[in-house]
């Protein structure tokens, strides 16, 4: 049974200098041959103006399956070895915060500088540690220690990760995120 959640790889290369046209034509081949395996779609980017050699192939995938396919596929097995003639793998991890900055339906890519982050965050946190000191922790004060202190942390987290960082994310997307056209 296939599952229904789509699935997004994000290939990031280092491409020699001299050798753009090589990837480009490399890419396009690439996100052909994906789309035989079930892509529907693909984006191609040069996230970061300091590292101009960088490049990201994006591919969406329907679900799991497909996405399995592609990566198991002797088809992509060639292209990666190709692709080692003019580039390299570069790989990235996320690692905190940056994951609150995911625009929603699209992968993280290059995060927002960490003073943005910060700053978004707090702006949003604040009124929230404010709200629930006010409110809701005086009603606790009869609780173990241990019990009352786990109350702040996991509702304001679970706040900050599904319903308030995705708002501040889109609504701040040109902010923190102006080199990246809206594709939304």
């Amino acid at each position: 049974m296939k599952s229904e959640s789509p699935i997004t790889t994000v290939v990031t290369r280092d491409v020699m200098a001299g050798r753009e046209a090589d990837y480009e034509a490399w890419a396009r081949r690439a996100a052909s041959a994906s789309a035989r395996y079930g892509a529907t779609a693909h984006t191609f980017l040069t996230p970061d103006p300091a590292a101009p050699t960088r490049r990201v192939l994006i591919a969406q995938f329907p679900h799991a399956e497909a996405a399995k396919a592609w990566d198991e596929s002797d088809e992509r097995n060639r292209l990666v070895a190709e692709a080692e003639e003019f580039s390299s793998l570069h790989l990235q991890q996320g690692s905190g915060l940056e994951t609150w900055f995911a625009l929603p339906g699209r992968p993280a890519i290059v995060p927002p500088p960490r003073w943005k982050q910060l700053l978004a965050t707090v702006v949003r946190a604040y009124p929230l540690v404010v709200l629930m000191s006010a409110w809701v922790l005086p009603r606790l004060a009869t609780w173990p220690l241990l019990l009352r202190s786990i109350v702040l942390p996991v509702v304001l987290l679970t706040l900050m990760t599904y319903v308030v960082m995705p708002w501040v994310t889109k609504a701040l997307r040109s902010w923190l995120y102006p080199q990246q056209p809206d594709r939304s």
